[in-house]
C-alpha cells in the first residue's frame, strides 16, 4: 500500500492560489499588483526628479501669435536673449508625444482675461474667499482649437510602452463633442480643515509656500447635445489665496499632469510657489505609497473616481487642464461697513465669515454669500475648450459662470433636508399607527388594497438602503443620515406588520380567485379525445361452476350506464348550506373529515399561492433594483434622466390608484380614515416638492413647476376620486359589467317588490294594504320625491333599527311609479346613505350597520354571513 501523501494537498492548494493571484482575468491579482505598483511609482518618482531639476520657461513647445512674451534677456550670458523652445522629459509634455500644445498661449491668455475680468488688476486686486471648499454648477460652451486632433493621431505604444491599454482604437473617453452643456465641481481645499488656523511660521513652511496650497476637486460634465454622457473625472492642483485663482490638472499613464503643472502657470510666481509646494507634497506621497506598495495600490493621482481598475486596465481619455477664478463676494451680504471701503475691511469681513463658518461661535447671519467662480478648462490631446458663460462675453440671463455655496453651508443645508425627512417619516409613522388601529379588524383590513400598502412599504425601504448606505461614506452628514436610517426603519417595521396582517385577511380571497381561474382555464380547454379500451377477464363461477367470459365494457358504454347517486348533503344546525357545499368540494366531508382519495375521487391539491416571505423577497429585489437604477441614471442624458425620476415620481405618488379599484371590486366606499389619506399625501409629497420647487436646492436640481404641478394634481385627483367614492358611492357612473357583481347595501326599495322579496323584513307586513302599522307621512312631511301631475312619488316607512333600538325613516317607491330623480340620482344617493339592507332582507341604520361589521360579518338578527362592506 503506497503511503499517504498529506502534503500533495498543500501543494495543490498553493498552486491554485498562485494561478489565481497571477490570473489576470480578475485584474492584476496579488502578486502582480504590487509589481505594476512599483513600476508607477519608479515612473512618478522619475518625474519628480523632472520636476526639481527643471526652471521657469523651460516648458515652452511653440512659438504662436497668442503665446506670452519672452523673458527679459540672461546678463549672466552676455545679455544674449533666448528664446523658450523647450520640452520636459515627462509623459504627454515630450515632442514625441504629439500632443496639441499649440493652443498653450491662448489658455493662459484666457486664463489672464478671466481673472482680471472678475478681480481687476493684478496690482489693485479685489478680496476673495480663502478657501473655496464648495460645490459649484453653470453652463459652459465649447470652442474648437487651432488643430485638430483625435485618437487615431497618438501612438499610445511608443507613449507608454509598459502600458496595456484596453480600447486604444476607439474614440476616447471623457470627450465633449457638444457645442454647450452643464459643468459641476466639487472643490476640496483641505487647508486648515477642521482645525483651528495656525501661523505660516509654525508649520515650518518657506515664505514662497505660504502664498500656495494643495487642492483637488471633482468635475462633472454633461454633454447633452454631444456624445450624451455625463462623466466624472479628478483633478489635482494648486490654490493661490491671495489672487483666488487655482489651476487643476489630471494625471494619468499617458500625461504627467500633476507633476508638470509649475510649467502651465502663467506668472513665474505662480511657478515658484507651486513648484515649491509640490516638492515637498509630492515627494511626501511618494514615500508614503513606497512603503507601502503591497496593502495600498492606488494611485493617489488618478483622475478616474476608481483609481484601482484605471490603475490596472487602464483606458485612454482626453486629458484636461483646468484654470479658476474665484470671484469676489458680495459687501452688501459680508456687511461691511459703508465707511470702510478698503480692501483690507473686505479682507477681515471675509476672514471672519469664514472662520465662523469652520469654527462656529454663533455670530449672526442674516444671509448665505453665494460661492462664485469661472473657468477655462483646455484638453491638449482633444484640442479643444470649455469656458463658462456668463459675463461680459454672454448676459446674466444666459449664465453666472459657475454659482453655488461654500461648503458649510451646502452641507448645512443637507444637514437640514435630511432632518426635515427625518420628522416627515416620524409622521408619517404615526399615522400609520393610527390607522393600523382602525383598521384592526378582519372586515376593516379585507377593505385595505393590498398594492397600496406595499407602495408604502416599497417606498420606505429603498429610503432605509439609500439612508443606510449613506451613513455609512457620510462624515459631516453622517448624524442626519442615521436619523433617517432609524426613522425608515421603524416606518418599514410597521408597514410589514401592517401588510402582513392584510395579507392573512386577503389570502382566502386570493386562494379563492385562483380556484375559480383554474376552473375556468380547465372548463376552455378541450379534451383529447378517448380511445375505448377493451380487457377480457375472467368472472367468478356461476351457479354450474363455469368460468364465464366478461369483456369489460367500452368508455362510452360506461357513460351510458346510470351513475350511482350522490351522497347527501347534511344541513349542519347553522343552516350554512354555502360554507358545507364549499367543504364537500373541498374534499372535506359534513363530519369536517377529509374525503378519503381515490381512483374515482382524487383528493384536489390546493392551488399554490404566495407566501409572506416569497413577498417580501420580491420587495426587497425591487427595491435594490429601483436604488441601483436610480444611482445609474445619474449618468445618462439629462432629458432621459428627467423623464426617468418623473415617470418615478409619478408612480410612486400613485399609491391611491390600487384602493380605488380595491373599493370598486369591493363595493367598498371607504378602507383608510381620512387623516390618514390627506396626511400620507401631503406628507410623502413635501420632501419631492423641495427639488422641484426650490431654485438653490442642495442637488442643484432645475426648479421643474410643470412637472410639480401634474404630480401634486395627480394626487389631488385620486383623492377627490376617493371623496366621491366616499360619498357617492364605489360605482356610482360606471357601467355594471365593468366588474362582478355584489351585494348594494343601499338598495332602491319599491312596494311592487313584496312577491319578488325586494323589500325588506321589517317592511314587508307594514307594506302590505290596510295593514294598521303602516306609517305614511304627508306630502309635506320628509324627502318624498314629486311624480307626474305633482303626485308624491315616494312614501316615508317607519321601522325600528335592531341596533340601536331607534326610529329609522326608509323611502319607499309607490307601486307603478317610475323611479323619480330624486331617487335615482344623487339626490336619492344621499337619501338612500340612511339605512343599509342586509342580504337576509333586514334593515338598520347605516352607521349601526357599519360600526356593527367593522367587528363581525354577521347580521345582528339571524346571524347570516355579510358580505364585505
Amino acid at each position: 500500500m503506497p503511503p499517504p501523501q498529506d502534503n500533495a494537498r498543500v501543494i495543490f492548494l498553493v498552486i491554485l492560489l498562485f494561478w489565481v493571484a497571477t490570473s489576470p482575468e480578475n485584474g492584476p491579482g496579488f502578486v502582480a499588483a504590487p509589481s505594476l505598483t512599483r513600476a508607477r511609482l519608479a515612473r512618478q518618482r522619475h518625474a519628480h526628479g523632472v520636476l526639481n531639476t527643471t526652471d521657469w520657461g523651460a516648458f515652452a513647445p511653440h512659438l504662436h501669435l497668442d503665446d506670452p512674451p519672452p523673458p527679459p534677456p540672461d546678463l549672466e550670458n552676455g545679455g544674449n536673449i533666448t528664446l523658450p523652445t523647450g520640452y520636459l522629459n515627462l509623459t504627454g509634455f515630450r515632442k514625441e508625444d504629439g500632443l496639441a500644445w499649440d493652443d498653450l498661449g491662448r489658455f493662459k491668455s484666457r486664463c489672464e482675461a478671466w481673472s482680471h475680468n472678475a478681480v481687476g488688476d493684478p496690482g489693485s486686486q479685489s478680496p476673495v474667499w480663502q478657501n473655496v471648499s464648495g460645490v459649484v454648477k453653470g453652463p459652459w460652451v465649447r470652442r474648437n482649437a487651432s488643430v485638430y486632433r483625435d485618437h487615431s493621431n497618438y501612438n499610445l505604444t511608443a507613449m507608454t510602452p509598459n502600458i496595456e491599454w484596453v480600447g486604444r482604437q476607439a474614440d476616447w473617453l471623457r470627450n465633449a463633442t457638444g457645442s454647450e452643456g452643464k459643468m459641476m465641481l466639487r472643490i476640496e481645499d483641505e487647508e486648515d480643515a477642521g482645525t483651528e488656523p495656525e501661523t505660516p511660521k509654525s508649520k515650518g513652511l518657506m515664505p514662497a509656500e505660504v502664498v500656495a496650497r494643495e487642492v483637488s476637486a471633482t468635475v462633472t460634465i454633461d454633454d447633452d447635445e454631444g456624445t450624451g454622457a455625463t462623466f466624472d473625472m479628478r483633478l489635482h492642483g494648486v490654490h493661490w489665496p491671495r489672487q483666488g485663482a487655482l489651476l487643476l490638472t489630471t494625471t494619468s499613464e499617458k500625461f504627467a499632469g500633476i507633476f508638470g503643472l509649475p510649467h502651465l502657470t502663467t506668472r513665474q510666481d505662480f511657478y515658484e510657489s507651486s513648484k515649491s509646494l509640490l516638492n515637498r507634497t509630492l515627494d511626501e506621497v511618494l514615500q508614503r505609497k513606497e512603503k507601502r506598495t503591497f496593502s495600498d495600490p492606488t494611485n493617489p493621482w488618478a483622475a478616474s473616481i476608481d483609481s484601482p481598475g484605471e490603475g490596472w486596465t487602464p483606458a485612454p481619455h482626453c486629458e484636461y487642464i483646468m484654470y479658476i477664478q474665484i470671484h469676489p463676494p458680495d459687501k452688501d451680504i459680508l456687511q461691511v461697513d459703508p465707511t470702510l471701503t478698503g480692501p483690507e475691511d473686505t479682507a477681515q469681513a471675509i476672514a471672519d465669515l469664514e472662520y465662523e463658518l469652520r469654527f462656529p461661535r454663533g455670530a449672526p447671519q442674516q444671509r448665505h454669500p453665494k460661492l462664485q467662480m469661472s473657468a477655462v478648462v483646455y484638453s491638449p490631446d482633444c484640442a479643444y475648450f470649455l469656458e463658462t458663460r456668463g459675463p461680459p462675453e454672454y448676459p446674466p440671463a444666459d449664465g453666472l459662470h459657475l454659482v453655488g455655496w461654500k461648503q458649510e453651508f451646502w452641507l448645512h443645508s443637507v444637514s437640514t433636508w435630511l432632518l426635515g425627512f427625518a420628522f416627515v417619516i416620524f409622521c408619517q409613522v404615526q399615522l400609520l399607527k393610527m390607522q393600523i388601529k382602525e383598521t384592526s379588524t378582519p372586515s376593516t383590513l379585507g377593505r385595505v388594497s393590498f398594492y397600496t400598502a406595499s407602495i408604502i412599504l416599497l417606498a420606505d425601504g429603498i429610503t432605509f438602503l439609500g439612508s443606510s448606505a449613506w451613513s455609512l461614506s457620510a462624515s459631516t452628514t453622517m448624524l442626519p443620515s442615521l436619523v433617517v436610517t432609524v426613522a425608515s426603519f421603524l416606518s418599514m417595521i410597521v408597514s410589514v406588520a401592517f401588510l402582513v396582517e392584510i395579507f392573512k385577511v386577503q389570502e382566502p380571497e386570493w386562494r379563492r380567485q385562483e380556484r375559480e381561474r383554474q376552473r375556468i382555464s380547465a372548463a376552455n380547454t378541450p379534451r383529447p379525445p378517448e380511445t375505448p379500451v377493451n380487457t377480457t377477464t375472467t368472472t367468478p363461477p356461476n351457479a354450474n361452476g363455469d368460468a364465464v367470459p366478461n369483456t369489460i365494457l367500452s368508455t362510452a358504454a360506461r357513460r351510458a350506464n346510470p351513475r350511482p347517486p350522490s351522497p347527501p348533503i347534511i344541513i349542519p344546525s347553522d343552516q350554512d348550506i354555502d360554507a358545507e357545499i364549499e367543504e364537500v368540494t373541498s374534499g372535506t366531508t359534513a363530519a369536517g373529515l377529509p374525503t378519503p382519495a381515490t381512483a374515482a375521487n382524487p383528493t384536489p391539491a390546493p392551488p399554490a399561492g404566495p407566501t409572506v416571505s416569497t413577498i417580501f423577497g420580491r420587495f426587497i429585489l425591487i427595491g435594490i433594483g429601483i436604488l441601483f437604477l436610480s444611482l445609474a441614471a445619474i449618468t445618462w442624458r439629462p432629458h432621459i434622466r428627467t423623464t426617468y425620476f418623473n415617470l418615478l415620481a409619478f408612480t410612486y405618488l400613485s399609491l391611491w390608484v390600487p384602493q380605488i379599484y380595491r373599493n370598486i371590486y369591493r363595493n367598498c366606499r371607504r378602507a383608510f380614515s381620512w387623516r390618514f389619506v390627506v396626511g400620507q399625501s401631503v406628507l410623502r409629497l413635501l420632501p419631492i416638492s423641495y427639488f422641484y420647487t426650490v431654485n438653490d436646492n442642495f442637488a442643484f436640481a432645475e426648479p421643474d413647476w410643470t412637472a410639480f404641478t401634474v404630480l401634486a394634481g395627480w394626487l389631488w385627483v385620486q383623492i377627490w376620486i376617493l371623496v366621491g367614492q366616499n360619498v357617492l358611492g364605489p360605482r356610482f357612473g360606471l357601467p355594471k359589467d365593468w366588474m362582478p357583481e355584489a351585494w348594494e347595501y343601499h338598495p332602491i326599495l319599491r312596494e311592487d317588490n313584496v312577491e319578488s322579496g325586494g323589500l325588506p323584513i321589517g317592511l314587508v307586513s307594514v307594506s302590505a294594504p290596510g295593514s294598521p302599522s303602516l306609517e305614511r307621512r304627508k306630502s309635506g312631511d320628509g324627502n318624498s320625491g314629486s311624480g307626474a301631475g305633482g303626485k308624491q312619488a315616494t312614501k316615508i316607512h317607519v321601522i325600528d333599527c335592531a341596533i340601536c333600538r331607534e326610529v329609522l325613516e326608509v323611502p319607499v317607491v309607490k307601486a307603478g311609479e317610475a323611479d323619480p330623480a330624486t331617487v335615482g340620482g344623487v339626490a336619492g344617493v344621499f337619501a338612500r346613505r340612511v339605512y343599509m339592507v342586509t342580504p337576509c332582507r333586514h334593515i338598520f341604520h347605516s352607521e349601526c350597520l357599519e360600526g356593527w361589521m367593522r367587528f363581525r360579518l354577521q347580521c345582528p338578527i339571524c346571524r347570516e354571513e355579510l358580505p364585505p362592506l
